[in-house]
This record gives C-alpha cells, structure tokens and sequence, in this order.
C-alpha cells in the first residue's frame, strides 16, 4: 500500500519558497537549548532571561549585566595568568641556615704586578739558552705576559718574544710553568699562617689548610681553598665565626725592592674561577686588614624546580647531566671559545679544559691584546644562575701598624714584622646565614582556587555550573537538534 499521509509542514511549504536559515533545525535546537538553559540552571541571574520573565527593556538591561560580568571575570581571569605565567616566583628571606652547611669562602691573593724582574733575572739563568740568543732579550721577552692580565697593554717596539718563546720551548717549558716562575708566588706572600687559635704550615701538603698556586684575571695567585686543578675538590665549612676564628696570616708583598705595589686579596665562591666579579681589597705593607665574609645562599623550591628553565631563571646540574653545574664555569667555557676562535689557543692563566686547545704562546699576545676588550664582554645567555649558590659579600678596614703600634692578633710581636710585612684576617660576620629562597607565587591548585573565585564574584559560578554549561552546549543542544530534524522534513531546511 501506498502511505497517502501528508506532513502539516510539507501541506504549509507546498507551492511556497524555501524556509529561511532562521528555520533551519540547527538555529531552533540553539533556541529551545538556551530556553531549557535558562529554565533549569542554578546560575545567579540566569532565571532573570527565562522566556516568561523578563522582556522588551529590562530584558536588554539584564543581559548587559550578564555580559559585562562575564567580560569582567574573563579580564580578570587573563591578569590572573599572566601573572602567574610571567611572574611565577617570588624570593622569601629567612636566616635559618648554620655556617656549617655553607662552603667557607676561597681567599686568593694576587700581586698587580705579574712579571717580578728579580725573578726574571734568575730564572732565566736556569734556562739552556744556545750561544746564538742574548740572555737580556729572552729575559725582555717575558714583558709580554702581561698582555694576558693588562686591559691597557702595549706591546713594546722590540720582538724580543720570538727569543723566549724560541727558548722556552728548547727547555720544553709551558707558558704557565714560565709565568708562575717570574711571579710572585706563596713563598713570598704567606709567611705564618691561623686557622682560629690554631698555627698551620702555610704551604704544606693538606687538603685543605694550606695556601697553593693558582691563576686568576690577575694572572699567577696565591690561593687557601680553592683547588681549580683538582675536579674532584670539595671545599670545607667553617665551624667558627667572628674576629677571633677563620683565616689570619702574616704575609709580605712580595714585590720588588723599594717598590710598594701592594696585594689584592679575593674573596670568591671556592668552586669558581677568580673573575673580576670577585669581591676585592687592597692590603699594604705593614698595616692590619679584616675581611669580615657575610655568605648568602639562593636557593629554589622544588615548586620552582618544576618550571621550565627559562621561567624559574636558573639550572640545575642535573638539567644538564653534569657533575656539578657553575654558571661561572659555563661562562669562561663560553668566554674561552670566543678566545679560541680569534686566536686559537687557550691562555695559560684560565682553568685548563683539556688537551683540546694549544697554549697561547708569546707571540698570541698581539691577538690576545687587540681582541681583550671582546673577550671580557661575550654574551652567554645560555649560562643561567644556578637554583642552588652562595654568593660572598664582604666588608673590609684597617689599621696602620706604624701608626698605632698594636694589633689585636696574639700570634705576633711587633719585632717581628719588617717594613714589607702585613696582618691579614678573614673570617664570617654570622654564626646563621641568610637563605634566599625561590618559591613560586602560586601553584596549579591555587591558580584554580583563584579562578573559581573570580568567577563566583562575578557570575556566581562553580565548577558544575561550568559542567552544567557544557552539558546543555553539547549534549542537549545534540539531543535537541535531532528532535527538530526529525520534525521537519529534509526538503524543508535543505
């Protein structure tokens, strides 16, 4: 059989123009969707667009108040994250760390002076030179070592470094070996060394009371723990604090006669390279100097270590699969590839990395020099601070021996000092350190509390209010469409 039933619509639609999109099925689903929405959701102020109502005006009103309350919870919602997004972490300051659990700091003393001519004059007696080389121009030729450490450095008119670098090399001398044998060195700036009450043999064979040879930016140093050559070297923590503990040694300038240069003494994080970042004081002769050391520790949350590197502004030594991470060490790293490409070579005063690179000879300093004001100024933004470090302040005075005739170090008599001698105290301010610590300005979970409290203020929402958005957006606007195509032939709204 045949069905002759006819459907009302297609009887209305017959020999008339095709419904518009406002009757499509999809429009009417929206429109009964929001009607149910607005009939049975809890949301505050939603039973004010019910169908029944409100109308004409207070309608209009209504439903500007509602759109402005979202607009305003979505504004605050985006400040919300930004802030969070962009400023995640804060620094809180406590002082609940003991000196104990803080690396007493790396004390290294340098002479202004690299190039010593005493020095020269008997090293170079030391040194196989054949007949055919003048033993005043190869000792002439170590005036270029300065260029290494000397900002303002002007190599001299003579190229009396192609003679010392010819010998130096028969003698199978390095340029380190050279430079560390016409400076001054422990012997001549250490002569009685205290740890607290306690004497110690000032250049003995300990690990770590005890002064040893080092290079620094000033060139060839002398250093009390700090070991750059020893990769396995672990600094020691101080028990002891104030005037009467830490390091004191009587020492001489070890310069040469009747010139008063005096000694930069560094203050610096015992795992890094002494750069010019190093906090410094100048001693003289016969004059007693303190150092008073104040550590700060930088430490991070492990909130703050969840952040990406970039955001929490610092690294970790396992973020790198290293042994133990220093943004200083990254940066000479960083410093020491600029140098080796400009000139090829490595100079002897900074840390060895290796037999990768050549040691720059005398001959390099002209490349060394031109380029010196670069090399000090390369840009390592992959070098990020470390999440864990210590950084040493000091404050530093002193008293002129001749003027007063006291001091108030036990372990000497005026008797014993000559005209070149100098006191020398460094010690820690605190027995408690300060502790900067990273936290992050708020968590996922405060974010959420935060946003839900933004949208209750506004809108009065939680979050089966927004469960409740999403089931009538999808779920009932899907059952509801449906209903209408089933109600309205295809033909009608195609």
């Amino acid at each position: 059989m045949t069905d002759n039933r006819k459907w009302p619509e297609a009887e209305k639609l017959k020999g008339a123009a095709a419904p518009s999109i406002f009757d499509h099925p999809l429009r009417r689903a929206m429109v009964n969707t929001f009607w149910e929405y607005t009939e049975r959701t809890k949301v505050s102020g939603m039973w004010l667009l019910r169908r029944n109502r409100t109308h004409g005006l207070s309608r209009f009103i209504w439903s500007s108040v509602l759109m402005q309350l979202l607009l305003l919870s979505i504004y605050l919602t985006l400040l919300l994250w930004l802030k969070f997004y962009s400023y995640p972490i804060v620094n809180n300051i406590s002082n609940d760390l003991s000196i104990t659990d803080v690396a007493f700091p790396g004390v290294t003393i340098c002479s202004p002076k690299v190039v010593n001519l005493e020095r020269v004059e008997r090293y170079v007696k030391t040194l196989k030179i054949p007949p055919d080389f003048d033993i005043g121009e190869v000792a002439a030729g170590f005036d270029f070592l300065n260029a290494f450490t000397d900002q303002g450095f002007v190599p001299p008119s003579h190229d009396s470094y192609r003679s010392t670098d010819a010998v130096l090399r028969l003698n199978n001398v390095s340029i380190w070996e050279a430079a560390m044998a016409v400076s001054p060195g422990c012997a001549d700036f250490v002569k009685r060394c205290f740890w607290g009450h306690t004497e110690f043999q000032c250049n003995q064979s300990h690990e770590y009371l005890s002064f040893i040879p080092t290079t620094a930016y000033l060139g060839p140093c002398c250093s009390f723990n700090y070991n750059p050559r020893n990769a396995s070297y672990v600094p020691f923590s101080a028990n002891i604090f104030g005037m009467d503990g830490g390091l004191t040694f009587i020492g001489a300038e070890g310069s040469e006669r009747n010139l008063n240069t005096g000694l930069i003494v560094l203050v610096h994080h015992p795992m890094d390279y002494v750069t010019e970042s190093a906090a410094s004081v100048t001693i003289t002769a016969r004059s007693e100097s303190f150092v008073e050391v104040s550590p700060t520790v930088q430490s991070s949350s492990a909130d703050v270590l969840e952040l990406a590197e970039r955001k929490r502004d610092c690294l970790t030594s396992d973020d790198l699969d290293l042994r133990n991470y220093r943004q200083a060490a990254c940066m000479l790293s960083c410093q020491m590839e600029a140098i080796v490409k400009s000139c090829g070579c490595h100079p002897y005063l900074l840390p060895i990395v290796g037999n990768k690179y050549k040691e720059c000879n005398l001959n390099d300093t002209f490349c060394y020099s031109a380029n010196y004001d670069n090399f000090k100024s390369v840009r390592c933004d992959q070098c990020l601070p470390n999440c864990y470090d210590v950084t040493y302040s000091t404050l530093s005075y002193r008293t002129d021996l001749n003027q007063h005739q006291y001091s108030v170090s036990r372990f000497y008599a005026p008797e014993s000092l000559n005209n070149d001698s100098f006191v020398l105290r460094v010690y820690l301010a605190k027995q408690v350190v300060p502790v900067i610590r990273k936290v992050t300005v708020m968590s996922w979970i405060g974010l959420l509390s935060d946003l839900g409290g933004i949208f209750n203020l506004c809108l009065g929402l939680s979050m089966i209010s927004v469960v409740e958005f999403f089931y009538y957006c999808f779920y009932r606007l899907y059952v509801n469409y449906q209903l209408q195509k089933d109600q309205m032939p295809k033909k009608a709204w195609k």
